[in-house]
């Protein structure tokens, strides 16, 4: 059944359940939430149903002091212990737009080689979030599967904060000027991750570091006018060294520069314009030898795009605004990649010696331009419609895609329905050609079609729940690659799990249930359960996505005796996710003796056991004559629970037996830290 049928009826049931509603005060229509996979992080609460405020933020568990780990506990994400990319309803991060102050992030995240461990976006400096798992409007487009937009603070008032914890330093400082019409901010971090791995007995011969640094000045040239310019610096560095193994050196820069307007014409036109320069840089090198034979890696790759956005709302009086904009877009990429390397294989009967060699340098070139309409309807007191049409088109491949879009809230008694509807496309990006693999071509855009129903109700006054069914429907598909049994090595390209898979079509289906209260003036408490299946298929068979999580369960609670202290504790669940089988097997030699080889077992058809982990922190207050000190103590993985992120193969051969016992491969054990902020 295609889309439309479905959208008919979701319509129809909000529209007939519209006059049983019951009749309230309506909010501004440029106030109300529309969109039921909506999560909102702030300084103060808002009507969003999942709201967590920033201080609330701080004082949960989290390691590294990242903001991604930090919102990775909401219902629909799924993260391991190495990554800060989360995955959204069994999407990855690579389908999730990341907006900082109205500029695209591009893999904001740092040490890349370890599949970005943190986060280049500081916390502290930032004072809203809100994420979108699902069924967003049409303002954003070219992603498939969610958009996380971040505000950072705008404060007048003067205040410089300092921190020191085992894994990186950092500080933060804001005031104003022009007797508060301009605001001012400034931040930086300094990260040693190596210190912590070697703390906690991980490995000692990898050198991970990083640092961010981000700037932002603002000036308000008229009450209904502010401009502002930003800054964002990224930078970080790997080496590995080994004996007997390749080494690796790796250096990764990111930069944006932008500038923002944001106005108001009286109070029926507010607007948004913001001009941005992004650059990307990546340089890694190995060298060395890999399982005995010689190995050589050169990764040079660049990236320069200059973007701008208008967006515009009219409010049409109580009942009716209009919303609009147009994005554009140029880039150019610039690959340059050579890998060589031997390897022995069974060819004929033979062990044969083999050289691989992948020499690629693509400069790919390409512009983009977008644009969006939506009108926001209130046709009763109780009901709020947003339909919308997206058109985009960009340059590599040549296409161009229109997207409609539907949204609803729908008011009943004290409970809010909200629906969503739409149609997305992600095109293939100037940065993201498989040349690793030696895919120099450019895909056609990939399609997802949303469908979600959610439900918002206060249980009492103190305590809310929060329910939605979703289902995310992708066509489409370009080929991809993928480390079937370890995505954690440092060169990927090089091993033998790694697989083209062509997916001909995917299915996200799920349903997520949030409760949040508090327990008198000092318990704050979230529980939230999803129910979920994400999976595609291949080759004519449905099998599981490599983040598929069954059943996730997540808990936490803060208690707050007083002022001066905050203990908080989170606990978490999910079922075991899928990863591949590794098969050994003797293969004949034309002289009759064997050889072992190896391959992989079905994609994704074995489970690894359950996944779950106790979290803990404590932190302390302490008013000092010029400021405050914040200590904290953080325990991860408190009962030191083993959890698996996959198998390494013990193999032995009897004779023409082979024997194939699995080790666990492991993720974070107990892992303490400590740090100290002096805000001033």
């Amino acid at each position: 059944m295609g889309p439309l049928p479905h959208l008919y009826r979701l319509t129809l049931a909000l529209l007939s359940a519209s006059f049983a509603a019951a009749a309230e005060a309506p909010l501004a229509l440029n106030q109300v939430v529309v969109t039921p996979s909506k999560f909102g992080v702030a300084e103060q609460r808002t009507a969003v149903g999942a709201t967590l405020t920033s201080a609330e933020l701080e004082t949960l568990p989290q390691i590294g002091d990242d903001l991604y780990r930090s919102i990775a506990r909401l219902p629909g994400l799924a993260a391991d212990d190495f990554t800060a990319r989360f995955w959204v309803r069994g999407a990855p991060n690579s389908q999730v737009l990341a907006r900082l102050d109205g500029v695209d992030l591009i893999e904001p995240f740092h040490l890349k080689d370890v599949q970005g461990a943190l986060s280049i976006v500081d916390p502290k400096t930032i004072s809203r979030l809100d994420l979108t798992t699902g069924g967003f409007t049409a303002d954003y487009g070219n992603t498939l599967s969610g958009v996380l937009t971040m505000e950072t603070k705008a404060a007048t008032t003067p205040h410089t904060s300092l921190g020191l914890s085992l894994t990186g330093i950092g500080g933060s400082t804001q005031g104003g000027f022009a007797q508060g019409r301009g605001r001012w901010l400034a931040a930086a971090r300094r990260g040693y991750p190596d210190v912590a791995l070697r703390v906690s007995g991980r490995d000692d011969d990898i050198t991970p570091r990083y640092y961010d640094v981000t700037a932002q000045v603002e000036y308000q040239l008229t009450p209904g006018h502010t401009v502002s310019l930003h800054a964002l610096h990224a930078s970080d560095t790997l080496t590995y060294q080994r004996t007997n193994n390749p080494s690796l050196a790796s250096n990764y820069d990111s930069d944006y520069v932008w500038t923002r307007w944001r106005g108001a014409f009286g109070r029926t036109v507010t607007g948004e314009a913001v001009l941005s320069f992004t650059r990307l840089t990546q340089d890694r090198r190995g060298t060395g030898s890999l399982d005995g034979f010689p190995f050589s890696l050169r990764d040079q790759r660049a990236l320069k795009v200059v973007a701008v956005r208008n967006d515009w709302t009219v409010l049409l009086g109580e009942r009716a605004l209009l919303r609009a904009g147009l994005e554009a877009k140029s880039g150019a990429a610039d690959y340059d990649y050579a890998l060589s390397r031997r390897y022995n294989d069974v060819v004929a009967g033979r062990v044969t010696p083999l050289t691989v060699t992948t020499r690629a340098a693509p400069q790919p070139e390409g512009d983009s331009l977008g644009g969006f309409v939506s009108a926001r309807l209130r046709p009763f007191a109780s009901l709020v419609v947003e339909p919308g049409l997206r058109l985009d088109r960009q340059a590599l491949p040549s296409e161009a895609h229109s997207s409609p879009r539907l949204n609803a809230a729908l008011s009943v008694g004290r409970a809010t329905v909200r629906a969503a509807w739409g149609a997305y496309f992600q095109p293939q990006r100037l940065h993201e050609l498989s040349i690793t693999d030696g895919d120099t071509r450019f895909h056609r855009a990939e399609f997802a079609e949303h469908r979600g129903l959610g439900l918002e109700y206060p249980l009492t006054p103190d305590i809310s729940l929060r329910a939605e069914a979703y289902e995310r429907l992708t066509s489409r598909l370009r080929p991809r690659w993928e480390n079937l049994d370890n995505g954690y090595d440092l060169f990927p390209e090089t091993q033998t799990d790694r697989v083209r898979l062509d997916p001909q079509s995917a299915r996200a289906r799920g349903l997520e249930l949030l409760i949040a209260g508090r327990a008198g003036p000092h318990i704050r408490w979230n529980v939230s359960y999803a129910l979920a299946r994400t999976e595609e298929r291949l080759a004519g068979n449905w099998v599981p996505r490599a983040r598929d999580q069954r059943h996730t369960v997540y808990g936490d609670i803060t208690y707050a005796p007083n002022p001066r202290w905050q203990f908080s504790a989170s606990w978490q669940y999910h079922s075991g996710w899928p990863t591949t089988d590794v098969v050994y097997r003797l293969a004949a030699l034309t002289n009759g003796r064997w050889s072992l080889v190896s391959a992989n077992g079905s994609v994704y058809g074995l489970s690894l056991p359950d996944y779950h982990r106790l979290d803990l922190r404590a932190t302390r207050r302490i008013e000092l004559s010029r400021g405050e000190l914040r200590l904290f103590v953080d325990i991860f993985n408190a009962y030191d629970h083993v959890n698996l992120v996959g198998y390494d193969h013990r193999v032995t051969v009897t004779g023409t037996q082979v024997t194939n016992v699995r080790k666990p491969r492991e993720q974070l054990p107990l892992l303490p830290s400590a740090g100290v902020s002096w805000g001033f």
